[in-house]
């Protein structure tokens, strides 16, 4: 476990400086330094996994089309706008304690890497960038064979991104309502193999809503490759109601991504109609709290799933959001924790899930 004394350090002159560009680095991502510290790949180079500090693993700086940056920049206010915007929340977000973000925003949904690595130089925060995909296959990905997409996130974490020396840190993978497609298989089956080969982690979306939640169909894909459970978060578990849907994936060993965590909020002034109110941000922070309790603190990652932009949206949406959600990113720093502990959460547990595992998530032997 990271101490309290560390857990400071992280917050403070470690937090704000951005690590050096190594280099002659081996191809496993998961390799050691001189000093036999772990290392993890941000869009600034690698760090020593100690460095990560208070982290929000499931984040977006932005989502849209692949390669709408270069032909609709002004889709997004232009480009210069939208990094002095980003680079603002995220400073704010930096001098309330959060060192390390984590953008899983895949190349299919718009990822620009120079635009990344800008926002956290300017910022000071550590950007982690994902390879992988999303649920919906993009013309160039969908008849490729799970060798091809190995070979293809293999790439991104070995060699760089978009012909940058910017190496992934994570793979991004996803199953909604529609299930497991032929081609979301070959992807699951990919990272797997990927996660394995580099002990890079998996974090996915999964559909959690009743009545077919895809997490249990993941972890099925994930368990049949022999991937390490530790390894992968199933995300947004904290949209599921059902406490044994959650529990069985927690005691097969998964990590619970309760990470959807600032989609739960309602707008000033309206009241939650009683169907609706179990998937609030209330009741999912009774869950987490729940879960606490039934031993499985080490298994949690908790984080917002909040963006600067989104494309996808109609315009205007983002507005809407962020109406109804002012604190943004800081949503869980400001909200979901401090009613954590307001249920009886101690500060070490809150450390436990904010620095020691995401600690422990990329660093675990694959």
């Amino acid at each position: 476990m990271v101490s309290t004394s560390r857990r400071s350090f992280f917050k403070g002159a470690g937090a704000a400086a951005i690590a050096p560009t190594l280099t002659n680095l081996p191809s496993k991502t998961a390799a050691k330094d001189a000093a036999g510290s772990r290392l993890v790949h941000t869009v600034t180079g690698p760090i020593e996994a100690s460095r990560l500090g208070v982290t929000l693993p499931h984040e977006h700086l932005f989502s849209s089309s692949a390669g709408m940056w270069r032909v609709w920049p002004e889709l997004f206010g232009g480009r210069k706008n939208f990094i002095k915007r980003a680079v603002t929340k995220l400073k704010e977000a930096r001098n309330e304690g959060i060192d390390t973000i984590v953008d899983l925003t895949t190349a299919d949904l718009g990822r620009d890497i120079r635009l990344s690595q800008e926002i956290s130089y300017l910022s000071g925060v550590q950007i982690i960038a994902c390879t992988g995909h999303w649920s919906y296959p993009a013309l160039s990905m969908e008849s490729r064979s799970v060798d091809e997409l190995q070979e293809f996130f293999l790439r991104e974490i070995e060699h760089g991104i978009e012909n940058t020396d910017i190496k992934a840190g994570v793979i991004k993978v996803a199953t909604d309502k529609e299930g497991v497609t032929p081609f979301i298989e070959n992807v699951l089956r990919a990272a797997a193999r990927t996660s394995k080969a580099t002990g890079v982690p998996i974090e996915t979306h999964s559909y959690a809503l009743p009545p077919n939640p895809t997490g249990t169909l993941q972890a099925d894909i994930f368990d049949s490759e022999g991937v390490n459970p530790s390894k992968v978060s199933i995300g947004h578990s904290d949209n599921s109601v059902n406490m044994d849907y959650l529990m069985v994936l927690a005691a097969r060993g998964y990590t619970l991504g309760m990470d959807h965590m600032s989609r739960g909020v309602l707008p000033a002034g309206q009241t939650a109609p009683p169907e609706i109110a179990p998937y609030l941000w209330g009741a999912k922070t009774r869950r987490i709290k729940s879960l606490i309790d039934a031993g499985y603190k080490k298994q949690l990652l908790i984080s917002n799933d909040w963006i600067f932009a989104d494309t996808a949206f109609a315009t205007g949406t983002l507005d809407a959001m962020e109406l109804s959600n002012p604190d943004g990113i800081l949503f869980v720093k400001r909200r979901v924790i401090p009613y954590l502990k307001e249920l009886g959460v101690t500060d070490d547990i809150i450390d436990t899930i904010t620095v020691d595992n995401p600690f422990r998530f990329w660093t675990v032997i694959p």
